[in-house]
């Protein structure tokens, strides 16, 4: 997994817990790793854009922004 990959997250994420939109997908914005590690180790958490396949759009919140999620990676897969 690299910065820009499209992944597909194991369980859909709502991210407005007053919406029913989910997401299953996501394209990686950044990798953390634990401070004495670094590749080709597991990274500790993987950051998200979440991100609609239908419509091709990056998820939006109600501020406008492109708001980033953490997700470990054992909660994703590459598509």
């Amino acid at each position: 997994m690299d910065i820009g990959d499209l992944v597909r997250l194991k369980q859909p994420f709502q991210p407005e817990p007053d919406s029913d939109r989910t997401y299953s997908y996501g394209i990686i914005a950044g990798i953390v790793w634990s401070e004495d590690a670094s590749p080709p180790s597991p990274p500790v958490e993987i950051v998200l854009y979440l991100y609609d396949l239908d419509t091709r759009q990056i998820y939006v919140d109600s501020a406008g922004l492109q708001a980033i999620y953490a997700f470990r990676a054992d909660e994703l897969e590459l598509v």
